[in-house]
């Protein structure tokens, strides 16, 4: 826990200084995938104008599979990222291969053994 707020500090500290955006949130993702051993993680950011989700930061996630998701769009049933920011609330997704909110985009994860 200490070298999570250590990292916590570290993240503000940058913010302060004024560091671009994608160090910021690579190192937010370093921090977070830390807590647990095979934990993947990545941030999108949504673009409202455009109504779709932009990749953030997913260092631990294959390319062609982080590629395959910027820009989807935002709504119900989306993917666990387009259906967040829709319903502006938390989505769990248990199983990829067979929840409804990924049945259009199953194919971008499945190949790479992304599951939940």
């Amino acid at each position: 826990m200490q070298a999570f707020e250590s990292g916590q500090r570290e993240v503000l500290e940058r913010i302060a200084a004024g560091a671009p955006l994608t160090e910021l949130l690579d190192r937010v993702i370093e921090l977070v995938e830390r807590q647990a051993e095979g934990m993947l993680c990545s941030i999108v950011l949504v673009d409202n104008e455009r109504g779709v989700i932009r990749h953030g930061a997913a260092r631990s996630l294959p390319a062609e599979f982080v590629r395959g998701i910027d820009g989807l769009p935002i709504g119900p049933h989306h993917g666990s990222c387009g259906t967040a920011a829709y319903r502006r609330e938390r989505v769990v997704v248990e199983d990829i291969a067979t929840h409804e909110y990924w049945a259009a985009y199953r194919h971008l994860a499945l190949p790479f053994g992304l599951r939940a």
